[in-house]
């Protein structure tokens, strides 16, 4: 598994390669547009296999039958999340990990039906929302340095975070306990982060903190994109607004 660098001649093969992978948030975007994240092949010559990673989310195109592709699932990261793939992928995982292929359930939805009616009707009864405020640089250098709540490390540095991101937070004396911001960023939208400390759920800052962001993008014209990994987060998005479209498997090799 080698490198490939994201040039222009590049990225068009990656996006040829990744045209019918299915999308299920938009880290393959911010590859291809060389916003944030990596690529990998089996061959920078000629290549045959994919890997885009983005963090510890990984996609899959290309042949995996092949020996290049076969080399590519051998060179895997253990725990790494394996979140769409192009045909024959999941079987090629299969055969070379067995058991230790694990699927989990992911949720997505479309945006295409959020309104800001809806979130003013939400967020103007919370209790919290005297207590959001927007991440602005100081607060993004702190986050940088002690990620705690949010991680903004796709990006190259709070300045960037500053200029490309957006995220709104709750502080108790100067420290995070709530977050919501867009842990990825493309010409197509943001992908959404939502973290609040176990202590602070169920009284609505979650509900306070995604309205605050999602409001800044209808008004902003960016897509807020919502990918759920569990129950609670996929009630929030039908509570939000948000439509339902499928359910879909994670996987991860475990070790």
């Amino acid at each position: 598994m080698k490198p490939f660098p994201l040039t222009k001649a590049n990225r068009i093969l990656l996006a040829r390669a990744f045209r019918d992978v299915p999308r299920v948030d938009l880290s393959i975007e911010c590859v291809i547009e060389n916003q944030m994240g990596s690529a990998f092949v089996d061959d920078p010559v000629h290549p045959t296999a994919f890997l885009i990673r983005v963090g510890p989310f990984h996609y899959l195109a290309g042949d995996p039958a092949g020996p290049g592709g076969q080399a590519l699932v051998a060179g895997l990261d253990p725990f790494g999340l394996i979140m769409s793939t192009g045909p024959g992928w999941i079987d090629a995982l299969g055969e070379a990990y067995g058991e230790k292929v694990k699927k989990y359930p992911r949720y997505r939805f479309t945006s295409e039906r959020l309104s800001l009616e809806r979130l003013e009707s939400l967020w103007e009864p919370s209790p919290w929302k005297g207590k959001v405020q927007r991440i602005q640089p100081p607060i993004a250098a702190q986050v940088w340095e002690q990620p705690g709540l949010a991680d903004i490390s796709d990006f190259d540095s709070p300045a960037d975070f500053h200029a490309r991101g957006i995220g709104y937070c709750v502080l108790e004396e100067g420290r995070m306990i709530g977050t919501a911001y867009s842990s990825l960023v493309c010409s197509q939208g943001i992908e959404i982060s939502l973290v609040v400390e176990e202590a602070y759920r169920r009284q609505g800052m979650a509900t306070a903190l995604s309205c605050a962001l999602l409001r800044w993008c209808l008004e902003n014209g960016m897509d807020p994109h919502w990918d759920a990994g569990n129950p609670p987060s996929k009630g929030l998005a039908l509570k939000l607004g948000y439509t339902f479209q499928e359910e879909y498997d994670l996987h991860v090799i475990t070790a």
